[in-house]
């Protein structure tokens, strides 16, 4: 029933979408509707989502917001190993699958992370990456009203990865809204710190949408995700002690303004 209600909303949205006039650029032809989203989402973030989030930080210390992040991450990893299989990285699925088990088990429902320790890193994979590994790699860029930027790909993959690869919709509904805006606060909160970057950005919508298409761009056609599957920003010139290199970041996946792409708290959450 849950699988319905939310294929019939997203396919409501792709639908207005398609009804609009599209834009010049060919990797983001809803832009006209994409940005009234955009602006919708902002508005419902400036108003609702952030003055929670940061109450949420300033009540929640540190080490408490390392450990949700913690037993949130780790129920992700049941999406990320299932999609290391469809794609074929068994390599990859066994470490995953370890990194799932020792942190299950040794950390306590995975609120602690000893699988690092062990050598089994944090790495995300969606079902997004796995129809553009099998199929093809471009898709138009569209804003989901509160969830923010993705593509109608990624946006088909994650109704199909929370529904078929998570826990989640065996839960039952009162604690299943709790926990789904428990992790909703929390990503906000961990995104706190990028607001000033977007807010000096010339236009905010093109600076999320860029950054977001750069980074499944580099989960797709970099190298493996060895590196927590972070998004590196290119450099003009070699860093020095006082240009360090940008902190890697690991992805989330419900943004509502910048899609988990810059953080500078993501040393804290392990």
């Amino acid at each position: 029933m849950r699988l319905s209600q939310c294929l019939f909303l997203f396919i409501i949205t792709l639908g207005l979408q398609g009804c609009q006039l599209t834009g010049p650029n060919p990797e983001d032809p809803y832009e006209p509707v994409n940005r009234k989203i955009f602006k919708f989402n902002r508005g419902v973030d400036t108003v609702l989502l952030k003055p929670v989030a940061k109450a949420y930080s300033f009540i929640v210390p540190s080490q408490g917001r390392a450990v949700i992040n913690n037993f949130y991450t780790n129920i992700n990893m049941l999406p990320t190993v299932a999609n290391d299989l469809l794609q074929a990285d068994f390599p990859h699925a066994s470490k995953d699958a370890h990194r799932f088990v020792l942190n299950s088990i040794l950390g306590v429902g995975g609120i602690f992370d000893p699988a690092t320790k062990y050598g089994f890193p944090l790495r995300s994979n969606d079902l997004g990456l796995t129809f553009a590994k099998w199929g093809d790699k471009h898709s138009p860029y569209v804003i989901i009203p509160f969830l923010g930027p993705s593509t109608i790909r990624d946006g088909f993959a994650l109704l199909f990865d929370y529904t078929i690869f998570t826990p989640y919709p065996y839960i039952p509904t009162i604690p299943l809204y709790s926990l789904l805006a428990e992790r909703y606060v929390d990503l906000r909160a961990q995104m706190l710190d990028s607001d000033r970057l977007i807010s000096e950005s010339l236009d905010k919508y093109t600076f999320v949408r860029d950054a977001y298409l750069q980074h499944r761009r580099y989960l797709l056609e970099g190298e493996n995700q060895e590196e927590n599957g972070s998004l590196y920003v290119e450099a003009e010139s070699t860093p020095t002690k006082a240009d360090p290199l940008p902190t890697p970041v690991p992805t989330s996946k419900f943004p509502l303004t910048t899609s988990g792409l810059i953080r500078k708290d993501a040393s804290k959450q392990s």
